[in-house]
């Protein structure tokens, strides 16, 4: 890499992403590792991480909506989402704790949003301020707040019936 001022740029590892739908198969045992890694390192994640069969699971739309990011073929980040009459609701939105900050979660929902009409939802833990930071970059805003205390967001443009 050429160096600017003293400084090295730093090359950032080329990442492919996949509908969840195309690589679930090969890559459910190391998608459940990065769900765990996630979880450990996050109070705010949720109550449990998930397991093979939350990723299985079948939902209107989710093996064509959900994306998967990797590099070197190894699952980096992942999100989640099912398709509503409406539009579409994430489930799951995760980033590999070592690629925080390095743009996949942000590149993952800017493509589910830009595939997806009608309205996008997700819930998120009031507390997570870098997950509310994220989504608010990526469109979304508050819309209300679950029985349990959690935020309700939405990002996207009503259908036309």
């Amino acid at each position: 890499m050429h160096s600017t001022k003293g400084t090295t740029a730093i090359r950032q590892p080329a990442r492919n992403l996949h509908r969840l739908g195309d690589v679930v198969d090969e890559l459910l045992d190391p998608l459940v590792k990065l769900e765990q890694r996630v979880h450990r390192a996050s109070s705010h994640y949720d109550t449990g991480p998930w397991q093979a069969e939350n990723f299985i699971r079948h939902l209107p739309g989710k093996r064509e909506l959900s994306l998967v990011a990797t590099v070197r073929g190894k699952p980096v980040g992942f999100v989640i989402a099912s398709r509503r009459p409406e539009g579409a609701h994430i489930h799951r939105v995760a980033t590999d704790p070592r690629h925080q900050g390095t743009g996949i979660a942000s590149r993952l929902l800017a493509l589910l949003l830009a595939r997806t009409p009608g309205i996008v939802t997700l819930i998120c833990d009031p507390r997570n301020q870098p997950a509310l930071d994220l989504y608010a970059r990526a469109g979304f805003r508050v819309t209300g707040t679950t029985p349990e205390g959690k935020l309700s967001l939405a990002a996207g443009t009503p259908l036309h019936r």
